[in-house]
């Protein structure tokens, strides 16, 4: 007999029951009650039956005999007054209406202890309505997104789990340089122990609830110690780091840990083990005293394992996934109640047993005491229910399979059990195996079918769409209505950006409409894509129940948009869907989103976005934008440039232009002009003339390569200096973002802005834009970014990478590895690989040097800087000794007051000079910023420079002084001077020709130099002579020198 609903079931209609596979469209709210009300709440909840063994619980009970004794005298009491009720009913003639419901209700209810010694009807199912904060369920991953994790859920429920809930804190540190730690992880198909932690209302979705998981193994392993666990326990872990002959595992507990041999995982699998990975491994032996569980990852192990029937177990420690040996205690009406473990008890409902096809006989196949191997679905603490799977792919601790596809057609699927009131067991004939699909009673015809068994026989075949699917059961679940095979769109992998669909409307809010396709796919029509123009009362112009014309504006998250705007509707112009599609020249229809001074944003086809500056409105001047375009204007625009890998697209909203505004149009990668307008606290803003734009941004550190010469000119600049190269490395809005650094200049033509100009193996010059712990991110034009990981930023792994780089530091990068999937550029920055091949980083040193010459004198007359041109380098000057020194000798000249020449104890070549005394003294390097010239007095620097002077014509001297020098030779070169960035030397095979070598490089600008002596030889390598260089003869070029390239030194 079946106690009686309340009075609020009384009034539903059988048709109000949860469907197969749907969400509840009512959130549930726990009622507050009493334990009393709990007591009589379980025993209504009961279907009773005689003379059954007193077993039904999920769990041992801590009771005493005497307590139960009263308990069941009490709950006796409860059904004597409901009988008495239930015969006045009938004595009165009328019917009890709520028996049928209470029936359904039960069909989904979750029994506990089971106080009446009586069997339930049904078996346990897990359903929105009843799963709550607690229980701990088994599932398998159907989805890897980027910040959280789908699963598949007993009963066709979907959780969620946010990646901070994927795993324990403890392990963030060990996974931290793969920036996609979830992908890192985990796996679709991979089956997962997770606990509920909470229900949350979907505010998007009315009516359906959000179920939030954990992974974490410090909520599911909570009550376990060592003592607990025994040997031949098969339990989860993290992986906690990787060591030379094992790995540690986390158990999600302090109280002890785990080791996995290397030569314990599973034979012939080559599958890597990572930091935090979750992996299920089998005890086999226990430490205690060290507090070490040693295990096994052998597959073929864990999948057999099952749980001993350990004295004293508790709930608390039953875990989902654990297989255990059952014995089965009586059938069910939709399913089977089994024991196991010798104090528990739990039910395997009917999609669940051994056959995954059971017909109507089913039960014959369960007689009572038959032994089964069965794993744990989930445990609800709260009430102590357990259920249990038979599924033979569960058992065997593999995900069951599913050959079909959510829209697939089968027109000849076996009709396997009708049941009466709720639906259909099909056999789907897909390939390779055959796999069940249900078909719920409300799916099965258009009219509503009191009775399945007239229409619907076993054996009988029927043509069923494909609706969707229960992972976790290896179910489809299907549909049969013949609305379901009409129409272009069934589901939303059907649906296509920019296709013509036809939709009914359903609902009209201020919002805008709500619009059904044939197949039963519903679509918003947002407010301003009902019309194209703006609509007061959006219900006189939609009415609910008219069939419209819609185009596709895009589907994300299972939520499809449309547009009703006839320019739109109608377009033949292609179609914009992807950031891909969008080539220069392309000429297509969008809608304005956003009005600005300095232009527009124009939205297409599945969130694929473009701007069209100020200048390619076709506006008049002195025309505000806004007075000739409002938001949502359709209009025609022509893609200008793009650029996918950053998301920008240019427009115009002029369909034709010039040829001489195309080669004015400036683009990334151009060099142009700038004159300093104002100095911010980091960043100049310059004035530009370029079409289109008129001003430009240079950030502190892009002034210049080298940081010290940066710092200096942002320290100097004033308003009015004019930079005569300047690249353009971004455009944001009507600004560009530009960069004086020399390295980017002279390789403007190869710098990528895009993925596809990137090529394998290439050295490509950029700049730091961010810094963090497990690597660099470069940046070369636009946004287009690429990572070097920690390992592949430096030779020496001792060195902090925010020690080695900073952020703007001018780098060349060696291109590892692109994935055009990602987008992800993997580059080295190792100087081993990266070093410069030509002396550009030098040149660039003492060009800069000039630039900050000329604006620390920019206010004086044109005598203080000509100052250099008397002592060019190589050139013999006349001074007087003033004065000696531990370091070397310090020279006055009669001209020039404030400029003191130096010469170190090794450039005196032995000579002797004493205070007052006039010297003859070749100019070896000259620091203008410091009014310092390095002098040398060496007898072979002193006579080669006597017989240069002789020779008449000095274009003649450069000539013969690298007469057979070539760039790239290898050359054999002296150190005479150490600078604090370069070294002064001098080629003895080439008649002591100066050179130049800088001690460091793009990528080593903050390390530690070598160290260098005065006299050492080196191997070097001639990286730019003067007659390749573009420096003016005003600064070197009097006399014969070379760059030196400082990566090529080697010690003689």
């Amino acid at each position: 007999m079946a106690a009686p609903s309340n009075k609020k079931s009384h009034n539903r209609k059988s048709k109000d029951r949860p469907k197969f596979n749907k969400a509840s469209k009512k959130p549930f709210k726990a009622n507050k009650k009493d334990s009393n009300d709990c007591v009589k709440a379980q025993a209504m909840a009961l279907q009773l039956e005689e003379d059954v063994p007193d077993f039904p619980r999920g769990g041992g009970s801590s009771l005493s005999q005497k307590e139960r004794d009263g308990i069941l005298a009490e709950v006796d009491a409860e059904f004597e007054v409901e009988e008495r009720i239930l015969k006045k009913v009938k004595k009165k003639g009328k019917k009890p209406q709520n028996l049928n419901h209470s029936r359904e209700e039960d069909f989904g209810s979750l029994f506990s202890d089971g106080l009446t010694g009586k069997l339930p009807r049904f078996a346990n199912r897990i359903t929105l309505k009843n799963i709550s904060p607690g229980m701990k369920l088994w599932g398998v991953i159907s989805e890897i997104n980027e910040k959280d994790l789908v699963i598949s859920l007993p009963g066709g429920l979907r959780g969620l789990v946010r990646s901070k809930d994927s795993l324990d804190p403890i392990l963030d540190n060990e996974i931290e340089e793969n920036g996609d730690r979830l992908p890192f992880i985990f796996h679709v198909g991979q089956l997962v122990s997770c606990i509920v932690l909470q229900l949350e209302d979907d505010k998007k979705d009315n009516g359906k609830r959000k179920i939030w998981l954990s992974l974490r193994l410090s909520l599911l392993h909570k009550g376990f110690s060592i003592d607990t666990v025994q040997e031949g326990m098969v339990l989860a872990a993290y992986v906690k780091s990787i060591e030379d002959h094992g790995y540690m595992l986390h158990f999600g507990l302090h109280s002890f840990v785990g080791f996995l041999p290397k030569n314990s995982q599973a034979e012939g699998r080559d599958a890597e083990v990572k930091p935090g990975q979750l992996l299920q491994a089998l005890v086999r032996r226990i430490d205690k005293t060290r507090k070490v569980v040693y295990l096994s990852s052998d597959s073929d192990s864990v999948s057999k394992c099952v749980v001993k029937d350990l004295k004293g177990i508790s709930i608390d420690l039953l875990f989902p996934g654990m297989m255990v040996n059952a014995r089965v205690q009586s059938t069910l009406e939709n399913g089977v109640m089994l024991s196991f473990l010798t104090y528990f008890t739990g039910t395997v409902d009917i999609f669940h047993l051994q056959n995954t096809f059971p017909t109507s006989n089913w039960t014959d196949d369960y007689p009572k005491n038959k032994k089964v191997n069965a794993r744990i679905l989930f445990i609800d603490p709260s009430t102590r229910a357990v259920g249990l799977t038979l599924n033979q792919h569960l058992v065997h601790n593999n995900a069951p399979p599913l050959h079909v596809k959510v829209g697939d057609i089968y027109d000849s699927a076996k009709v396997v059990r009708v049941e009466g009131r709720f639906g259909l067991l099909l056999e789907i004939p897909s390939v390779p195996v055959s796999i069940p699909a249900y078909v719920s009673m409300s799916d099965v015809a258009e009219d509503e079918v009191h009775k399945l068994e007239k229409k619907f026989k076993e054996g009988s075949r029927v043509r069923v769409r494909i609706l969707g699917s229960r992972l976790l059961e290896g179910l489809a679940t299907g549909i049969l209505k013949a609305s379901a095979f009409e129409g272009p769109v069934f589901t939303h992998s059907d649906v296509k950006p920019g296709m013509i669909v036809r939709a009914k409307i359903i609902a009209v809010d201020n919002f805008g409409a709500i619009v059904q396709f044939p197949g039963g796919l519903k679509a918003l029509c947002p407010l301003r894509h009902m019309s194209e123009f703006d609509i007061v009362k959006p219900r006189k112009k939609f009415k609910v129940g008219a069939e419209l014309c819609f185009r596709v504006l895009g589907c994300k998250s299972k939520r499809i948009t449309v547009t009703h705007k006839k320019t739109l509707v109608k377009s033949g112009l292609p179609i914009l869907s992807s950031y891909a599609d969008a080539t220069d020249g392309l000429i297509t229809h969008g809608w304005i989103t956003k009005i600005e001074k300095h232009g527009c944003f124009v939205h297409f086809y599945n969130g694929v976005q473009g701007f069209a500056p100020r200048s390619e409105l076709g506006l008049e001047p002195g025309c505000d934008a806004s007075s000739l375009y409002h938001v949502g204007q359709v209009v025609k625009c022509r893609v200008m440039s793009s650029f996918p890998a950053s998301h920008r697209i240019r427009l115009s909203f002029v369909m034709k232009r010039s040829r001489d505004s195309e080669e004015d149009a400036v683009k990334l990668g151009s060099v142009i002009r700038g004159v300093v307008e104002k100095l911010t606290p980091h960043a100049v803003i310059v004035y530009v003339n370029v079409k289109g734009y008129w001003k430009g941004t240079i950030t502190a550190e892009h002034l210049a390569d080298h940081h010290e010469h940066a710092s200096l000119m942002m320290s100097l600049l004033k308003p009015g200096y004019e930079f005569d190269q300047l690249l353009v490395l971004d455009m944001e809005s009507n600004n560009l973002v530009l960069s004086a650094k020399q390295s980017l200049i002279n390789s403007a033509k190869e710098l990528p802005s895009d993925l596809s100009q990137i090529c394998l193996q290439s050295l490509v010059p950029g700049y730091i834009c961010n810094i963090i712990e497990t690597g660099c991110f470069v940046r070369f034009l636009g946004h287009l970014t690429g990572f070097s990981p920690r390992s592949k930023a430096m030779d020496d792994q001792r060195t902090r990478l925010s020690e080695a780089f900073y952020v703007g530091q001018s780098v060349c990068s060696n291109i590892l590895n692109v994935n055009s999937e990602t987008s992800k550029i993997t580059l080295s920055l190792k100087q081993s690989c990266c070093s410069s091949t030509d002396a550009c980083f030098l040149q660039e040193y003492f060009l800069s040097e000039e630039k900050i010459f000329k604006l620390q004198h920019s206010d004086t007359k044109g005598m203080t800087l000509k100052w250099a041109e008397e002592f060019s380098i190589g050139s013999t000057i006349e001074g007087v000794v003033q004065e000696l020194n531990e370091f070397g000798v310090i020279v006055s000249f009669e001209k020039y007051n404030d400029i003191f020449g130096f010469i170190t104890h090794f450039q005196l070549g032995g000579t002797t000079v004493e205070t007052g005394s006039a010297v003859r003294a070749v100019v070896l390097d000259v620091a203008k910023s410091e009014n310092l010239v390095d002098l040398s007095l060496k007898p072979e620097i002193l006579n080669r420079a006597h017989n240069e002077s002789l020779k008449a014509h000095k274009k003649k001297r450069k000539r013969e002084a690298f007469e057979g020098l070539e760039v790239h030779q290898t050359i054999d070169a002296t150190v005479e001077i150490v600078k604090d960035s370069y070294l002064v030397l001098s080629i003895p095979d080439h008649n002591y020709a100066i050179g130049y070598a800088s001690i460091s490089d793009y990528n080593t600008q903050k390390f530690s130099p070598k160290q260098f002596l005065s006299g050492q030889r080196y191997n070097s390598c001639l990286g730019l002579s003067t007659e390749h260089t573009s420096i003016s003869d005003a600064s070197f070029s009097l006399f014969s020198y070379a760059f030196v390239n400082f990566q090529m030194l080697s010690c003689l």
